[in-house]
């Protein structure tokens, strides 16, 4: 934590919990924030990603246009646009809240590499298209947590408990349901306001019930923790309650999302 303190990464420990770092083996969150940062510097993997997740979103996302950027620096938005997300109507505001949900799912459930940075200055809109230059931050995932990931929220948003217990079995927390059903939360999640103390909250359980239990995250959590983290920092800041349901039924009804595994 020390060390993120003087670093590009400094934004990372408005959600990190102290408890995070005592229930990940050190060899594994070693080597998953290692890769991490190195990717980073991988201009080419970048570039890569940057046509990759494109060229998906022009399938799944049409709205959605991905502009390649820096560490620090976003890419050239079109003009005119609107940065000023926060400040914008609330019409717009919803429309880039639904749109950074979706594109959690879209990235998720395709089962590739993944962009973490979410952050809200990322993003502009133009009319109805949204506009997203994310930096090279970068997770990469084995297939079997990504399929357990899509198995969750699958098992979740189809009434499916069992099947939401299978998949969480298959990364070893399957301890957890309970604790998972409250980070998703009540209803038919189809007005969401996201918080992020109720993000805060809900993963210290899950570190806190792994120490309790004597059970240890897989390294790929520090990656889904960024995601998540800056997902709900941005939606927090737009400050729009957001059809996570419609969001998610959208993306996965998509072929490129493999929608045949769901009822």
């Amino acid at each position: 934590m020390s060390l993120l303190k003087n670093s590009e990464w400094a934004f990372l420990l408005d959600f990190v919990s102290p408890a995070f770092f005592k229930v990940i083996p050190p060899v594994e969150l070693f080597s998953n924030a290692t890769a991490l940062a190195k990717r980073t510097r991988d201009h080419k993997f970048y570039e890569v990603m940057i046509s990759d997740v494109g060229g998906h979103f022009a399938q799944v996302l049409p709205e959605v246009k991905v502009i390649a950027g820096t560490m620090t620096h976003c890419g050239s938005f079109p003009s005119p646009h609107v940065t000023d997300l926060v400040n914008a109507g609330e019409a717009a505001r919803k429309h880039v809240a639904s749109r950074i949900v979706e594109i959690y799912f879209a990235q998720i459930l395709a089962g590739r590499a993944v962009f973490l940075d979410v952050r809200l200055n990322r993003f502009a809109v133009q009319d109805s298209v949204v506009y997203w230059s994310p930096a090279p931050l970068t997770g990469v995932f084995s297939d079997e947590f990504l399929a357990a990931m899509g198995e969750l929220y699958k098992g979740y948003y189809g009434g499916e408990p069992e099947r939401m217990k299978s998949a969480l079995s298959t990364i070893g927390l399957d301890w957890a349901y309970d604790v998972f059903i409250a980070h998703f939360g009540e209803g038919d999640q189809s007005d969401v306001r996201f918080a992020m103390s109720h993000f805060v909250h809900t993963f210290h359980d899950i570190f806190m019930l792994c120490k309790k239990n004597r059970k240890n995250l897989r390294g790929e959590f520090v990656q889904l923790g960024v995601i998540l983290g800056l997902m709900y920092e941005s939606l927090e800041r737009l400050g729009v309650s957001v059809d996570v349901r419609s969001a998610f039924m959208r993306v996965l009804k998509n072929p490129d999302t493999g929608s045949d595994q769901f009822p």
